[in-house]
């Protein structure tokens, strides 16, 4: 019995005791401090923008769907950052633990990292986990990659997820909206959905132009003060599209600088060659 009430003692003193201390949040809440704080979140975001400005849209994935975008950066991308903002790991730049998990049902297996990083720009650290496992459906979708192969593969993948993470959370550069890309220079159109139902898009299964590429291309032409009839009366004419949706990602660019040149050739293309972009007559 004794021994039962001093195991009880122990396990009691062992347990984290919540101290709450300084003043409450209405005392805080003064006016200089809302306004220094409003400052500090306008600064904040400019210094967002600054590090997504360092990478480009290759190092992004959406996870979402055009119209409900969630972007996720990848490994090159968090390797971009590492640098600038003075990350560095523990253990030689690697991992503290990778730990293969090998599954019950059906064969699959997992890879987890873990390990502590530090940002001595940010003067921030932390300790992150990184996973990966056979069956997950982002990696299957961009891979194809079935559960009984790709151990190397998905043992990489791991550790890029737990890189990723750390520099991402570190820096608080998660999860960002299509207008703070676009303020850091980034073209979101241009970024790789990725289709969980197996592989690409259906617009790049198709090699056509995603909706954000059409928008932006309508945008384009407002500000060329072309009028959408003489825009898709040229696209007829001269690519026989019946619809933007039709319009070929390999011949957007072209498109897009013929529009923003503000003129567009209404003969057919057999019959007069296409003026350069920006030239006279």
């Amino acid at each position: 019995m004794k021994m039962t009430e001093e195991k009880a003692t122990i396990v009691d003193a062992e347990v984290p005791q919540i101290i709450e201390e300084g003043p409450s949040l209405p005392d805080i809440l003064t006016e200089s401090f809302v306004e220094a704080f409003e400052k500090g979140i306008t600064q904040y975001k400019k210094w967002v923008a600054a590090c997504y400005r360092l990478t480009r849209e290759s190092h992004w994935i959406n996870h979402g769907t055009t119209d409900k975008p969630k972007f996720s950066l990848q490994a090159p991308g968090a390797e971009a950052l590492m640098n600038p903002l003075g990350i560095s790991c523990a253990n030689n730049g690697k991992p503290t633990y990778v730990v293969r998990e090998a599954k019950l049902d059906g064969g699959g297996y997992a890879y987890w990292c873990e390990g502590y990083m530090e940002s001595k720009t940010l003067k921030r650290s932390g300790y992150y986990v990184g996973y990966c496992d056979s069956r997950d459906p982002f990696f299957n979708a961009r891979q194809g990659w079935k559960a009984e192969t790709g151990h190397a593969d998905i043992h990489k993948a791991a550790m890029s997820n737990w890189e990723v993470r750390g520099v991402t959370m570190l820096g608080g550069l998660r999860d960002p909206d299509p207008e703070l890309l676009r303020a850091a220079g980034l073209d979101p159109g241009k970024i790789q959905t990725i289709d969980y139902r197996g592989g690409k898009t259906p617009e790049e299964s198709a090699g056509v132009i995603s909706e954000p590429q059409r928008k932006r291309l309508w945008a384009i032409a407002k500000t060329a003060q072309i009028s959408e009839d003489d825009l898709r009366h040229y696209l007829k004419k001269w690519f026989g599209l019946e619809s933007m949706k039709d319009i070929k990602r390999k011949d957007y660019d072209k498109i897009c600088q013929q529009v923003e040149s503000g003129y567009l050739p209404m003969d057919d293309k057999d019959k007069k060659e296409e003026r350069e972009p920006g030239t006279d007559g």
